[in-house]
């Protein structure tokens, strides 16, 4: 069976000028076993007297609105693989990566750090991802996949617009969350899904 895999950030991917850029560059992946409307999402929606469409995104949401979200997506059936990017310890060989060189790196990496039959010809969704960055991705874990004799871990990789699909939303406020504690900032609501988090890979 199927399943979804969805990609979301927070922070700056950016490596230069770290002084005035964000100090930690966090990529979440969020598996679902469908591309659908979360329905804890579509009720937390109805509950908050928000519009149907309304996009929950961690840097916008207000107190309350994170505290009902973390409390409601627990309902839901979803697992996080996720890695958290110190840009204040950078050192070869990622210091002289450019954003989009990173961020293929990342979810390369993130990815094939599990076993190969956790992911295995699945659909990987990528928030705000080019048709051409897409393309990119697909090569280089094809490269990958073949020098490491593994099957391909996506048969399709596409990039699509968080407004429109809740899994992209719940990778979003997952991802800042974890920024967040990553920084000593605040853990609440990164504790509160932890349980869900099978993969943390912490760098450098």
């Amino acid at each position: 069976m199927t399943q979804y895999f969805f990609v979301d950030e927070s922070g700056d991917p950016g490596l230069e000028g770290q002084a005035s850029s964000s100090s930690h560059f966090v990529v979440t992946m969020v598996q679902l076993p469908a591309r659908i409307p979360l329905y804890p999402l579509v009720n937390l929606r109805k509950a908050l007297q928000v519009k149907t469409t309304f996009e929950f995104k961690y840097h916008t949401a207000t107190r309350s609105q994170k505290d009902l979200f973390f409390r409601e997506i627990l309902h839901i059936p979803f697992r996080v693989r996720a890695v958290a990017f110190d840009k204040t310890r950078i050192g070869l060989p990622w210091i002289n990566m450019k954003p989009s060189e990173l961020m293929t790196e990342l979810i390369i990496r993130l990815t094939l750090r599990t076993d190969e039959l956790d992911i295995a010809n699945e659909i990987l969704i990528i928030d705000g991802a080019t048709p051409t960055f897409c393309r990119h991705l697909h090569v280089q874990f094809r490269e990958r996949c073949r020098q490491q004799k593994r099957i391909r871990p996506f048969k399709n990789i596409i990039g699509a617009n968080s407004r429109n699909e809740d899994g992209l939303q719940l990778a979003d406020m997952i991802a800042g969350a974890i920024r967040l504690y990553k920084m000593g900032i605040s853990g609440e609501h990164f504790y509160r899904i932890a349980s869900r988090v099978v993969d943390f890979w912490q760098l450098p």
